[in-house]
């Protein structure tokens, strides 16, 4: 009896993943329940890529992706961005790059949360300047009528999931696929955004998407949760797909015991890439 009551929530949050969200489903999910892998290693590749040098960017085949390339570190927040331009398919690709250095561990330190007044929610703070940084350098750059897509992985996504909300208030956001994504708002920010086609990508050994931790600082304005629908990479090229983070709730001791236990290997985005194409082979 328990089996049968347990399969049933499985099955619950199962297809409640592509019911509210049935516009997340429309991209990266099918009715069928069947991922769009090739397109999440897309997404994988391009927040990999993000990391790398201006030499290497530019020197990258964008074939894939579209025909125009921008990419600039952003003054203030030393994180580089990402833009590609596919005029035959009117969209926007935006990649957002993860911490790379001292500024950007600044960044992933103030968790204090701000209000940010377009959005009406309070965000962190760190997020919020990078992902405002990537906001108004992109603005005079993109085309009128042409969706946008993002992706960025750690405090990259954690940028990416804001600038996908803001993008979502002008009505361009098509969609948002991050790698290992911090919580970025709190369950009001959580319920004024529940149907944004934001897809986070989460090793089930990272450690990173349970920050920030819950502490009596972090916990004002109320405490941070995630944002969006969770495809959790388990090993031997399994997945599963949650509507629901169920770890939002967790004290600073046990982040910092779990710390020990798990490995900071697992965080990295070549951990990613590589379980998904597992995946891929599996498929």
């Amino acid at each position: 009896m328990l089996k049968f009551i347990l399969s049933l929530g499985l099955v619950a949050a199962f297809v409640w993943g592509c019911g509210p969200l049935l516009q997340s489903c429309w991209g990266i999910k099918d009715a069928e329940g069947k991922i769009d892998w090739p397109r999440v290693k897309k997404y994988a590749k391009l927040s990999d890529l993000a990391y790398k040098s201006e030499k290497d960017v530019k020197s990258e085949k964008i074939s894939g992706f579209g025909e125009e390339l921008y990419t600039k570190i952003l003054d203030g927040v030393e994180s580089r961005v990402i833009l590609i331009t596919d005029h035959k398919n009117k969209l926007h690709w935006v990649a957002i790059e993860g911490t790379a250095n001292k500024t950007n561990v600044k960044l992933d330190a103030e968790y204090l949360k701000e209000k940010d007044p377009t959005l009406g929610i309070w965000v962190h703070k760190g997020f919020h300047k990078l992902a405002t940084a990537v906001y108004n350098d992109l603005k005079p750059k993109l085309v009128p009528g042409y969706k946008i897509r993002v992706t960025g992985h750690s405090l990259g996504g954690a940028a990416a999931a804001v600038l996908s909300m803001m993008y979502s208030v002008e009505g361009t956001l098509e969609e948002c696929v991050t790698f290992g994504q911090p919580k970025v708002t709190n369950e009001k920010g959580v319920k004024k955004y529940w149907d944004l086609p934001i897809i986070r990508i989460v090793d089930n050994k990272d450690i990173v998407p349970l920050v920030p931790p819950l502490t009596i600082i972090s916990a004002i304005h109320g405490t941070y949760r995630h944002v969006g629908v969770e495809v959790i990479l388990k090993p031997s090229g399994r997945w599963l797909w949650l509507s629901k983070h169920n770890a939002n709730r967790m004290l600073v001791t046990g982040t910092w015991s779990n710390l020990f236990n798990e490995s900071i290997d697992d965080h990295y985005m070549r951990n990613y890439i590589e379980k998904i194409e597992k995946i891929l082979k599996k498929e």
